[in-house]
């Protein structure tokens, strides 16, 4: 059974869940930034072939040590970019969290492997439009294709190129309008199961 998404404490949270025209341009990742598992240096190796336009890219997460050098190289490189590629720290109050969700038009996974992947599925409660490698759930979480797409391991050039199509509106990203979120809750696997 796939992780399931907790309603309940959604609801509980007072949300207002955007719909796709009242989101941002942004474009979200969430992990332990850094750690050679997630793999955040193929995403900002991407984001400097690309010129972001209106999009705001924001890495949530705790940022590994060694990582930071790598992050003051980027800017280094990419002045015109810090007001658009923003790291927040890790954000630990899961309101505070899925509000970016909740924002957010697009997430993107970079991880060189992965077990399930939650975040991923946080991402698609959420409505976000789909970019990973292909690691944990993801091909079923993206339902082939329709909610997302794959990009290689290391493959930076591939995730520039679409993440470009996203910000020229050349990738339809708006894919959600069949969907129904709440099939993710606890509860709806759980009445899956006993049939």
């Amino acid at each position: 059974m796939p992780n399931g998404f907790d309603e309940e404490y959604l609801k509980k949270m007072h949300i207002h869940e955007r719909l796709f025209e009242e989101k941002e341009n942004l474009i979200l990742t969430v992990g332990d930034l850094g750690r050679d598992q997630k793999n955040t240096q193929m995403l900002l190796r991407a984001l400097e072939k690309i010129d972001l336009g209106e999009w705001k890219v924001y890495l949530i997460g705790p940022i590994c040590e060694l990582f930071e050098k790598y992050i003051e190289d980027f800017y280094m490189k990419c002045p015109n970019k810090k007001e658009q590629v923003l790291f927040t720290g890790p954000i630990y109050d899961k309101k505070q969290l899925w509000e970016y969700y909740n924002k957010a038009k697009v997430f993107v996974l970079t991880s060189k492997f992965e077990s399930f992947a939650l975040v991923l599925n946080e991402a698609k409660r959420f409505r976000n439009y789909l970019i990973s490698t292909p690691v944990g759930a993801f091909r079923d979480l993206c339902d082939n294709g329709k909610l997302g797409i794959s990009v290689s391991q290391n493959a930076d050039e591939e995730l520039a190129e679409r993440l470009n199509e996203v910000i020229l509106g050349e990738l339809e990203i708006d894919v959600y309008n069949d969907y129904d979120v709440t099939s993710l809750s606890w509860e709806r696997m759980v009445e899956r199961i006993k049939i």
